[in-house]
């Protein structure tokens, strides 16, 4: 592994070779350092290779192709369960969230990294920039994905925010068509309209002021988007924007652990708040992606497709702000 530090006027960031991980990143925003990406405590201390490279380093942003890895759910709603049969994909969140990527280019406030996929994937290549914006304190980040065939596949970006320690500080604004609690975390009614008011354990619990307190863990997935995602660090006074393309990835997955997974390398330490774009269903098997579900039904889609005779560039930012 070997790392490229990016530097500007307004921040510091860091992108490792495994998994193109963005590992560390500090934007200076009126007068303040604020760093809001998630960075697990044991980065950079684990050795051991059935530890897939974006969780052996699991830092603020990385990208899912496929997004899924699924595995049997038979307790899943009825209108998931005969979905939920297959094994695991694996590497969980494909080839990009696991390997080692070559540096491409470098430079002092942008690097782009390379991944060739196996002959056996429809996908033959995939590049991937990281670079700071000279005018202000925001990132920039292009996804090119090219096709060996004509194929669908689903396809996430996978942004970590940092948890604040107080539960309920941290404010997350979003607007969408219609969200959906993980089919493996139901226990009654899945479908919610307000981050305020999602349903969870025969109560509702307000995502929309994370964390959570005692809820550690919760998946969601908020489908077509009609923003970008705004979140606030209230006591910091800081914030981000995170934007994309909704066109190509139409729904939004929320990840919530608060020191809810246990098991290596989490061991009940980590924290943080996935805010990812995704042309996917859940993280689930990508099968169940580029196949009907239950989301795509409803008209948003679940996978991109890919043309071998033109590249697929997906495009994200996040840029940070005093409030």
């Amino acid at each position: 592994m070997s790392e490229h530090r990016l530097t500007w006027a307004h921040g510091e960031a860091v992108v490792l070779t495994t998994a193109a991980v963005l590992a560390d990143c500090r934007f200076d925003v009126s007068g303040k350092s604020f760093r809001p990406f998630a960075r697990a405590p044991w980065m950079g201390t684990i050795t051991d290779r059935s530890i897939i490279g974006h969780l052996r380093e699991l830092g603020g942003d990385f990208v899912c192709v496929p997004m899924g890895s699924g595995g049997p759910a038979p307790d899943a709603p009825p209108q998931w369960a005969s979905l939920m049969d297959r094994p695991s994909d694996w590497p969980v969140h494909g080839p990009a969230a696991d390997e080692e990527w070559t540096v491409v280019a470098a430079g002092s406030s942008a690097v782009t990294l390379a991944l060739d996929y196996p002959n056996t994937s429809p996908v033959r290549r995939l590049e991937r920039t990281v670079a700071a914006r000279a005018d202000a304190p925001a990132l920039d980040l292009t996804l090119t994905i090219f096709a060996r065939r004509a194929a669908s596949i689903s396809v996430g970006l996978h942004p970590i925010f940092r948890l604040p320690e107080q539960a309920g500080r941290l404010r997350l604004e979003a607007d969408f068509d219609f969200g959906l609690v993980h089919p493996r975390q139901v226990a009654g009614e899945q479908e919610f309209s307000s981050l305020a008011a999602v349903p969870q354990g025969g109560g509702l619990v307000d995502l929309s002021h994370p964390p959570l307190g005692a809820q550690k863990n919760l998946n969601v997935q908020l489908c077509g988007m009609r923003s970008a995602v705004r979140a606030t660090w209230l006591d910091e006074g800081c914030g981000i924007v995170l934007d994309w393309d909704r066109a190509q990835l139409p729904s939004l997955q929320i990840w919530h652990t608060d020191r809810g997974m246990e098991g290596a390398p989490w061991h009940g330490q980590y924290r943080g708040l996935g805010l990812e774009p995704i042309a996917a269903a859940f993280d689930l098997n990508d099968a169940i992606s580029t196949g009907a579900n239950p989301i795509n039904q409803r008209g948003v889609a679940t996978a991109i497709d890919l043309d071998p005779q033109k590249p697929t560039i997906i495009r994200h930012s996040v840029a940070a702000f005093s409030s």
